[in-house]
């Protein structure tokens, strides 16, 4: 088809130049008819390149296009994932506070009953002490007082009058 075309072309600028006169006609017609065949020259030769440079730059915009897209769609799925992942965060971090202050509860109890313990634990050591302490005193009186009675050689005391005596010293 574009072989017959520029067939054509190339018949009219024959014909056109053909029928030129020389008597004092303007030149708009074969200039005209130069500027078509030159038109329809430069069609036949850069047509289709011209329409593959643009269909190919065409394409070229909307594989960027796409990319582009897929590549938008894939940082609101990472955007979703890490909002995702935040919450998480939030509410993992909500349940270890609750965790940890209930451990600290747990754990002043357990100290504050184990106190309790020991100074009950304490106070009975005290008073088992005070009460060791006491006795001996008691027995040291008691060994004074016979020692001392056994010293003096005045002193005549039966078994009874001994064992009052005593009584009435330790009380």
């Amino acid at each position: 088809m574009k072989a017959k075309l520029l067939f054509l072309v190339l018949a009219l600028g024959t014909i056109a130049f053909a029928s030129e006169s020389g008597g004092g006609a303007t030149d708009i017609l074969p200039r005209t008819v130069n500027f078509l065949i030159f038109v329809a020259i430069i069609y036949y030769l850069l047509a289709d390149r011209v329409k593959n440079f643009f269909k190919d730059r065409s394409e070229s915009i909307a594989a960027k296009l796409e990319s582009v897209q897929a590549q938008l769609k894939e940082t609101k799925e990472e955007k979703e994932r890490a909002e995702k992942e935040l919450e998480n965060a939030k509410k993992l971090a909500a349940e270890i506070v609750e965790t940890a202050k209930k451990e600290s509860m747990l754990l002043s109890e357990k100290i504050k009953n184990d106190l309790e313990e020991e100074l009950k634990l304490l106070e009975k050591i005290f008073n088992e002490n005070c009460e060791l302490e006491e006795r001996k005193m008691v027995r040291e009186v008691v060994q004074k007082i016979l020692e001392e009675t056994f010293e003096d050689k005045n002193i005549v005391i039966n078994e009874k009058e001994f064992v009052n005596l005593i009584v009435k010293k330790v009380a």
